[in-house]
C-alpha cells in the first residue's frame, strides 16, 4: 500500500509534540519549576485583597469600593 504525500506525517520541530486529531503541534508545557523562577508573583487570595482593599479605604485616598478592590489587585499582583 502506497502512502500519499498528504498522508505522510510531517516534519515537527524537537520538544513538540504532535496530536493524533488534527495533526497540529502543541509546544511542550513549562514545568513548574521554571515558572517560579519567572520572578511571577502567585495569585492573591481574596482575603489578601479585601484586606489591602480596608486598607486603601482607610487611607482616606480610595474610591468606590470597586476602585479600592481592582487597586488593591493591582498592588498586590504588582501590576
Amino acid at each position: 500500500m502506497a502512502v500519499r504525500k498528504s498522508q505522510k506525517a510531517a516534519e515537527v520541530p524537537q520538544g513538540v509534540v504532535s496530536t493524533p486529531v488534527r495533526n497540529t503541534t502543541v509546544p511542550p508545557r513549562a514545568s513548574t519549576s521554571s515558572m517560579s523562577s519567572s520572578g511571577k508573583r502567585p495569585a492573591p487570595s481574596q482575603d489578601q485583597i479585601a484586606r489591602k482593599a480596608y486598607e486603601i479605604w482607610q487611607s482616606g485616598k480610595g474610591g468606590s469600593q470597586d476602585d479600592n478592590w481592582f487597586r488593591a489587585e493591582r498592588e498586590l499582583r504588582g501590576y
